[in-house]
């Protein structure tokens, strides 16, 4: 007789909810590496942006450029200061995966282990068999013998 887990079912849902939370925690690190890169890209604008005001700024520039200048960095630092922001939601969004995966994987694992302790104990149950089987050839070889 082969093995049968009785919560096969539910250990193969709760599989799949494990692979579902590992999936949607692997989408906001993501998430997060992609904001990461735009932020360094505003950073690395607005670094471009101040240095190409300072020199025009040296060589004498009329205020209306200048105002644009101005202008455009704000603008830069209003974009990286929303990316911050989506940054920290997102991190927050993180820890929320990270909890929801480790309850979906103590969970999967919980029946894991009980899935395991029974294949043992009907390994055992199995093996005590074979040996009764054993045991009963041997003895009515023996009586046969007799």
């Amino acid at each position: 007789m082969a093995f049968r887990f009785s919560l096969a079912a539910v250990l193969k849902l709760r599989e799949s909810i494990e692979k579902r939370e590992y999936l949607a925690l692997g989408r906001v690190h993501q998430e997060i590496s992609q904001v990461d890169g735009q932020i360094r890209l505003v950073e690395q604008w607005c670094a471009t942006a101040a240095e190409a005001r300072e020199k025009e700024t040296a060589h004498g520039v009329a205020s209306v450029h200048l105002q644009d200048a101005y202008d455009q960095e704000l603008s830069l630092e209003k974009q990286r200061d929303a990316l911050r922001a989506i940054r920290q939601e997102l991190k927050v969004k993180l820890q929320q995966c990270i909890k929801a995966y480790e309850i979906a994987r103590q969970k999967r694992e919980v029946l894991d282990s009980l899935r395991e302790r029974q294949f043992e104990v009907y390994k055992i149950e199995q093996a005590r068999l074979e040996q009764s089987r054993i045991d009963d050839l041997f003895l009515a070889r023996r009586q046969r013998d007799q």
